[in-house]
């Protein structure tokens, strides 16, 4: 080969070593760019948590004034001879005169306004608008003080309502409501950074906004805005119908972490291509003097082709993200065994400590890890790892793979986030979020366990309202070029929905996910998913749309609503012919019979032609809440709380404790 060959080939060697280790560090920014937007977002969900249990904490002092109200002696005396019109005028009038007297009470109830019912008749309010709200909470006041945070008439409202322990002549209590309109002051002193609204009227409205300029305008963009907003920045959650609480929290520490750290870990990439160039340099001076010997030449040549093969491979192995958790330790390449020349990364520990398994399948064991940093910090997480048996087979690595990554893209408070994806001594792994909770699966069997029935309608609406939260930010998820990912789920279950300790609803599993970007594809004639409640068309290994979601989304609701799944079967073969037939006169015969007021509403979730079912999941949402309005989540809560609180406080302890 003539100098002149050998010198343009080493060019074009430096310009592809240049430009792979651009594109690696383009890849591996987008990463952590991701992942600082995810964890972004978790610290917006825990700033949301603080608020709304500090709201929550302001409903028990505003009972214990009402029961201060409704104990006062002379208002007592009264009632005790109540017989006329006027005696209940006299009392209405005794209640407004205390609250002008503050020193009448231990507690000061200024500025306050009062509702009076004798037995359940209203005698005299103050906010008549606020009745009715007084008349639920008059339904549960006969044992104990009862608050509430409400909206009302474009304003965020505390009640509480208390019983007389003195009854008038006809044997009838009187119930004493005081109701106070919400500040400023209620949301309490803000970290920097964070902007708080309480939002009323369908989050149109904003009854209190208190913090940073900057915070509340990103708020506000957030309720109006058309355009998906995936800073992490936000959370907009209900805290009781019709009142919502809008949180912001400043994104950029995370944004500013990741951007920090993507800088620094380019370095690695660059410092072996300048490896590389300066090989190839001192080819180039070799190959501007003529040789006598050419197999010299030759065997020059070769020994720079290896040089660049071992460093192309150094790069690939950088791209992976194994010397990710190392970067900022360790620039450079420290973390390699002998430099530039080396061919094969050391094997890195784990950095996560297994405290529990949680499950295994034919790719994957899932277990409850601990991860640990400096100054005694740590956390636990689910750890998905793929089977050493696997390693070689790249379908499989290349299906992981597309998991960790899509789970990393969809950041919402209704889907469980992958925080981390990489390999080390024991293979591929992912981390999730761990949630302290059950499966939709396992609540609904404890539910007919404990009571002989399916849970209430309400709360198996509240499930379905918020599983369709998730499945509408799936299916309405835009690539880079604002062109539709059309994820389809493919594996909605009440497996794959959980709910957490507190009442949210998570759905989780994004593994066998449709989606325009996927390396992986599904073969022609391959099922994959949950026989008894995948839509027909998926049973039938045909294309699958949104609308193969919404079935599998109404099959939960009927296995939540009948207490059993819509299918019975013997055999995996019985079954996927049930599943590609779909639900048969006969089903829906069990469906109207067994499941109460979702009847017509699952009769059209669950037709067999997509065409007519409900087309988006935004039009299922409205349907459903026509069909059954959803409780708040606090019931949900307290439902988790009857059913599972033992042993979810064991589970806590447990996994304390080990770690």
């Amino acid at each position: 080969m003539s100098p002149s060959a050998r010198k343009l080939i080493a060019v074009a060697l430096v310009v592809g070593a240049l430009a792979v280790a651009a594109v690696l560090s383009a890849q591996h920014r987008r990463h952590l760019v991701d992942a600082g937007r995810a964890q972004a977002a978790a610290a917006a969900e825990r700033a949301w948590d603080e608020r709304a249990q500090a709201l929550g904490g302001l409903t028990a002092p505003m009972a214990e004034r009402a029961r201060l109200v409704a104990s006062l002696e002379n208002f007592q005396g009264i009632l005790k001879a109540t017989t006329s019109q006027s005696d209940l005028k006299e009392l209405a009038n005794t209640l407004a005169d205390a609250l002008e007297h503050e020193s009448w009470l231990r507690t000061p109830v200024a500025g306050t306004a009062t509702t009076f019912f004798l037995g359940k008749h209203l005698v005299s309010s103050q906010t008549p608008a606020l009745a009715s709200r007084f008349e639920r909470l008059l339904e549960g006041a006969d044992l104990a003080p009862a608050g509430a945070l409400v909206a009302q008439d474009g304003k965020a409202w505390l009640l509480a309502l208390a019983r007389t322990k003195t009854e008038n002549l006809s044997g009838e209590p009187a119930f004493v409501g005081l109701a106070r309109e919400l500040t400023t002051a209620d949301l309490g002193t803000l970290p920097a950074g964070v902007a708080v609204s309480l939002v009323v009227e369908d989050r149109t409205r904003e009854a209190i906004t208190t913090g940073s300029a900057e915070g509340v305008a990103s708020l506000q963009r957030r309720r109006t805005s058309k355009v998906q907003d995936e800073s992490g920045c936000c959370v907009v959650k209900d805290l009781e119908p019709g009142l919502s609480l809008a949180v912001f929290r400043d994104p950029s520490p995370e944004r500013t972490a990741a951007e920090a750290e993507a800088s620094r870990a380019q370095w690695p990439r660059f410092g072996v291509a300048a490896g590389l160039s300066l090989v190839v340099a001192a080819l180039l001076v070799f190959t501007g003097r003529r040789s006598r010997d050419d197999e010299a030449r030759d065997a020059l040549l070769r020994e720079t082709q290896a040089q660049l093969r071992q460093s192309h491979e150094v790069l690939q192995k950088l791209s992976t993200g194994a010397f990710a958790t190392q970067a900022a330790n360790a620039p450079g390449l420290a973390a390699l065994d002998d430099g530039l020349g080396a061919t094969q990364a050391s094997a890195q520990s784990s950095r996560y400590e297994v405290i529990a398994p949680l499950g295994e399948g034919g790719m994957a064991r899932v277990s409850v890890a601990v991860a640990r940093g400096a100054e005694g910090f740590k956390r636990t997480f689910v750890v998905k790892r793929l089977k050493a048996e696997h390693a070689g087979n790249q379908e499989l690595v290349n299906q992981f793979i597309d998991e960790a990554r899509l789970g990393a893209s969809l950041v919402h408070s209704n889907i469980v986030p992958v925080f981390d994806f990489g390999r080390d001594a024991e293979g591929y792994y992912l981390a999730q979020e761990y949630i302290l909770g059950r499966s939709v699966e396992a609540l609904v069997e404890a539910a007919v366990r404990a009571s002989g029935r399916p849970p209430a309608p309400a709360l198996i609406a509240a499930i379905g309202q918020e599983a369709l939260k998730a499945i509408a930010y799936a299916h309405t998820r835009t690539d880079a070029a604002g062109k539709p990912a059309g994820l389809v789920h493919r594996d909605v279950s009440p497996a794959n929905l959980m709910v957490s300790q507190r009442g949210e609803v998570k759905l989780l599993d994004f593994g066998i996910v449709k989606s325009a970007d996927r390396v992986t594809k599904t073969q022609a004639g391959m099922v994959k998913g949950n026989l008894f409640f995948m839509s027909p068309e998926q049973a039938r290994a045909l294309e699958v749309d949104f609308r193969s979601d919404l079935f599998s989304l109404g099959m939960v609701l009927a296995f939540a609503a009948l207490g059993r799944t819509l299918y019975q079967g013997d055999s995996v073969l019985e079954l996927m012919n049930r599943a590609a037939v779909g639900p048969t006169a006969a089903d829906l015969d069990v469906v109207r019979a067994g499941v109460g007021p979702f009847a017509g509403f699952l009769e059209k979730a669950l037709a067999v032609d997509p065409a007519l079912r409900f087309q988006t999941a935004a039009e299922m949402a409205s349907a459903l809440a026509q069909a059954v309005p959803a409780a708040p989540a606090m019931e949900l809560e307290a439902l988790m709380r009857t059913l599972f609180q033992a042993e979810l406080e064991s589970e806590r302890r447990r996994f304390s404790e080990k770690a």
